[in-house]
């Protein structure tokens, strides 16, 4: 994966190298070792050979809910527990003002130990030399991902090092009304085609009168239908689009805009206005057999739709590449400036493997990477839970490496995709017009941001 060369915003240049000429290093800490696993195989994060009387002290931050923080500061607790003179000492807050906060401190060389750390600012944090190398402490077996499956691991990775390791994991999937499928005579076998989608769509639409299709409206869609043909939409330099010919962006417009002109796919007027909202969804709601969601947003269908929903994956190309990626929901990273490396991947290894702490963390962060943790939460979950785990494993068999984090003014550019995507769907634009004021815009967007 490339290193994107981004700014971080906040920061000066020169404030955040003083910073790090000032503290970076931090090598692996020799004079400790993992050890033995304490029962059922389960690994521990205790440190038998820490100097007696000799105290730990780290720093970690993150963002989330109060229902984050509470299970956070408990598995942290007991991580104290385990380890008598290691303390970390929690800073906590919504997102609102978390990375300007962050950037200020690393600039003050004053960067917690442990960061949770987002995929859209990873290439950010690491063009800055702020984030330390995990690599080694996988290697030494203080970081164990022997459990984890390569594609939960490669977000975290930059020209092959390992700068951030997954909380948990998501991927774009399809909700379905199992109930129409039946009236229908239809269902979507996993490997079906884009094609075999729209004429699902349309069997559906003749046979129940429901419409068939909700159409995409965000940029995940476009992304995945990119990797089908081996694309990405960004180049590695993150300052321009990555594929060169428009023709692919048409096709995907001219899928649904012809699917809703034939009556199968729901018009513009009936779901945009809801197409944000989770809750009040056409497929929530059985006005459209299916839709494009989220995986970790499985159990918020199921509760709003109050029937049973089934999920399952993307379509595909016949003969094209594998368009599902895992995408980690946020990580946890080391800071370079760290005085206690070693102790910093060890907690890190403990909320990846440890069950006891996976309990108490209960996937709230997204889908746990190791697999022992997944089977384990997965037995106690309930019914929209199980069908999110086993969607997840789905994916497995349907997903390749994901790509480099977006660049800087991404957000802006998934923004401009949703509103010409209903420019197209209202007719207000046709598919070609959209392709080249999506290219224009878009390319003036990342140029701005990232030269």
């Amino acid at each position: 994966m490339r290193k994107g060369k981004k700014l971080l915003s906040v920061l000066s240049s020169a404030a955040l190298l003083v910073g790090l000429v000032a503290g970076c290093g931090g090598s692996p800490e020799s004079n400790q070792s993992a050890t033995p696993a304490n029962g059922g195989g389960e690994k521990s994060a205790k440190v038998e050979d820490t100097k007696a009387g000799e105290s730990v002290e780290l720093r970690m931050v993150w963002w989330g809910s109060q229902n984050r923080h509470d299970r956070t500061l408990k598995v942290i607790e007991m991580f104290e527990k385990e380890n008598p003179g290691v303390k970390i000492k929690p800073e906590f807050s919504g997102w609102d003002g978390y990375w300007e906060k962050l950037a200020t401190q690393v600039a003050g060389n004053r960067m917690p130990d442990i960061v949770q750390m987002d995929y859209k600012f990873l290439n950010e944090y690491v063009d800055r030399d702020t984030l330390l190398d995990l690599n080694p402490y996988v290697e030494q077996g203080v970081l164990d991902l022997s459990d984890t499956d390569d594609n939960y691991i490669g977000g975290g990775k930059i020209d092959g090092k390992l700068f951030a390791v997954s909380l948990g994991a998501n991927s774009p999937a399809i909700a379905y009304d199992p109930e129409l499928f039946k009236k229908a005579g239809v269902e979507l076998k996993p490997g079906y085609t884009w094609e075999e989608f729209a004429n699902i769509g349309r069997q559906i639409k003749e046979k129940t009168g429901t419409f068939g299709i909700e159409p995409f409206s965000d940029l995940n869609g476009f992304k995945h239908y990119l990797r089908n043909h081996g694309l990405w939409v960004y180049n590695e330099q993150g300052n321009a689009l990555g594929y060169d010919d428009d023709k692919y962006l048409v096709e995907y417009f001219h899928f649904f805009k012809d699917l809703i002109d034939e009556g199968v796919a729901a018009p513009a007027e009936q779901w945009v206005p809801t197409a944000d909202q989770v809750e009040n969804r056409m497929m929530t709601h059985g006005t459209a057999a299916m839709g494009q969601m989220h995986s970790n947003q499985i159990t918020a269908v199921m509760s709003s739709a109050g029937r049973p929903m089934e999920v399952t994956i993307l379509p595909s190309i016949e003969g094209g590449e594998k368009g599902h990626f895992f995408k980690p929901s946020q990580f946890l990273s080391v800071a370079k400036t760290t005085k206690h490396p070693e102790m910093a991947a060890k907690f890190i290894d403990y909320v990846t493997n440890n069950i006891e702490a996976n309990d108490v963390l209960a996937g709230e962060r997204g889908l746990p990477i190791a697999k022992k943790v997944r089977d384990h939460l997965k037995e106690k979950a309930d019914e929209s839970g199980k069908k999110m785990y086993e969607y997840m494993e789905l994916v497995e068999e349907y997903a390749r490496e994901i790509d480099p984090p977006d660049p800087k003014g991404a957000t802006e550019i998934e923004a401009l995709f949703e509103r010409i995507v209903q420019e197209v769907d209202y007719g207000q634009s046709t598919p070609e017009d959209a392709a080249k004021k999506f290219r224009n815009e878009a390319t003036a967007i990342l140029k701005k941001n990232n030269g």
